[in-house]
């Protein structure tokens, strides 16, 4: 349909404008009401301890409280200076922190599924403490590190980090 003094094509053009002005203060104004529909998500909440340093010393060892100069425990009181021991507590912590807003069971879990297992492991007389003992004031870690011999199988190490195919050979 066209006209001969190009009034119909300045008609759609008007139209098209409108249409496009429309939409676009539609689509505008559902992102704002979305935007406000939807609330604002509140800041997780501060550590209620700075660091593990403050769990360990001003809330672990007063709930987790133990005999340990028991035969079956080990502990050691410069706990700080044994690297398996901090990356324990860290954890501990960690979760600790994550879990104690939950209103629901998340602190029942972390009894369990944590705080148990890992003082379990830190406490017995084999763990990270072996060589230390709390009555007695003595801090001599049995071992620093596991020993370990480097592999020199070029092949053996490609194929274990999972980068060897057929055509590498």
């Amino acid at each position: 349909m066209s006209s001969t003094n190009g009034t119909t094509s300045d008609l759609d053009s008007d139209l098209a404008g409108e249409f496009a002005d429309d939409l676009d203060a539609e689509l505008s104004s559902g992102v704002q009401s979305r935007a406000q529909a939807v609330p604002d998500e509140e800041p997780p909440p501060e550590p209620q301890f700075a660091s593990v340093y403050d769990f360990v010393e001003q809330h672990l060892v007063l709930i987790y409280a133990r005999n340990v100069n028991k035969p079956g425990r080990r502990w050691c009181k410069q706990w700080w200076d044994h690297k398996e021991a901090m990356s324990r507590f860290e954890a501990l912590w960690r979760a600790y922190e994550q879990m104690r807003t939950d209103p629901g069971s998340a602190m029942s879990s972390w009894w369990l599924d944590h705080a148990d297992r890992q003082m379990a492991v830190l406490l017995d007389p084999d763990g990270p403490f072996d060589g230390c003992s709390a009555e007695f004031d003595r801090h001599e870690p049995a071992a620093d590190y596991l020993p370990v011999e480097p592999m020199t199988d070029d092949f053996l190490r490609e194929l274990m980090s999972g980068n060897y195919s057929e055509g590498n050979r």
